[in-house]
C-alpha cells in the first residue's frame, strides 16, 4: 500500500494507527489512501480535541461536526454547518504539492479490513444521531 508523505508530515499520522481514525475509516466505509492530506488532519485533529476534554473520541461524534465530500478524485471532511459549532473554524486551504512524495507500507502495519471505495458508489452519507445534543460529552 502506498500514503503519501505529507500524512506523516502534515497530518500527524503516525503508525500504528490510532483506533479512532480506523473507526472513522470503515464507518465510511473509505480506504486511507482514498483520503487526501488535508481530509486526515480533520479526524486527527478532532481525536486531540476530544482527547483535551478527557472526552472518548467516536465516530458518532465526530459525524455530528464533519461530512464527507469528494475532491479532485480524493475524499476529505467538510464541517457541517447546521446545529453546531465547528470544531475547527479556519482549516487549512491547501496543501502546495502534497502529491509528489509517497512512500510504501506493507498491508499488515493497518491490521484493518478497510475497503477500496470505487468512484461510482457515491460520498458516503450517515445520519446524525437525533438526540446528539442531549448526550454527556
Amino acid at each position: 500500500m502506498s500514503l503519501y508523505a505529507d500524512f506523516f508530515r502534515e497530518s500527524n499520522f503516525r503508525l500504528s494507527m490510532s483506533k479512532f481514525i480506523g473507526e472513522v475509516l470503515i464507518s465510511y466505509c473509505l480506504h486511507i489512501s482514498q483520503i487526501s492530506a488535508l481530509g486526515l488532519p480533520r479526524i486527527t485533529h478532532f481525536e486531540f480535541i476530544c482527547q483535551a476534554n478527557r472526552v472518548e473520541p467516536s465516530f458518532e461524534k465526530f459525524n455530528v461536526f464533519y461530512f464527507v465530500t469528494y475532491i479532485g478524485g480524493f475524499y476529505s471532511f467538510s464541517s457541517c454547518t447546521t446545529g453546531v459549532d465547528p470544531c475547527n473554524r479556519d482549516p487549512s486551504k491547501s496543501l502546495h504539492d502534497w502529491k509528489q512524495k509517497f512512500i510504501y507500507i506493507r498491508r499488515g502495519v493497518i491490521p484493518l479490513d478497510m475497503q477500496y471505495r470505487a468512484e461510482s458508489e457515491g460520498v458516503p452519507r450517515v445520519n446524525v444521531s437525533v438526540d446528539f445534543i442531549e448526550q454527556e460529552w
